[in-house]
């Protein structure tokens, strides 16, 4: 392997290694956006058991019921 054959090859590798940083980089601001979401959600739930609105255990089924309908429609 000559030195223009080992010039070209780096320069190759130099490129696919800032495709896969690229990638990294959108798959972290990803995970960021997820761990947002996930948190808001964790305070959501916090909040609603820490409510001193109690549910009876039918209305409580209706509501998981009716909101898992929502879910899928979307």
């Amino acid at each position: 392997m000559n030195k223009k054959e080992t010039t070209r090859i780096l320069n190759n590798n130099k490129e696919l290694l800032l495709v896969h940083q690229k990638v990294v980089d959108k798959l972290e601001q990803r995970i960021a956006t997820l761990e947002k979401v996930l948190a808001s959600h964790a305070k959501c739930i916090g909040e609603i058991r820490a409510s001193e609105i109690e549910l009876s255990p039918d209305l409580r089924k209706k509501v998981v019921k009716r909101l898992a309908e929502l879910h899928v429609s979307k």
